[in-house]
């Protein structure tokens, strides 16, 4: 299941093979998460694999509900 609107933030723990894109250590926005394909897409950046982060904040669930579309 993808979930979208639910902006959150994950550390990079690994960027093998993907140094160009990623930095290690950095903090990136998660913008849809997919359990299924294991994998989060990452604003302005694409879709990687969900080993390669750990989350550092999650939204609470008033946080979601009060959201319009801001940053």
């Amino acid at each position: 299941m993808v979930e979208t609107g639910k902006i959150f933030r994950v550390r990079c723990v690994d960027n093998t093979l993907q140094r160009d894109t990623l930095s290690l250590g950095r903090v990136y926005d998660v913008t849809q998460e997919n359990e299924r394909d294991s994998y989060y897409e990452l604003s302005g950046l694409g879709r990687f694999s969900r080993s390669r982060f750990e989350v550092v904040e999650r939204p609470n669930a008033a946080e979601t509900r009060g959201k319009s579309g801001s940053r």
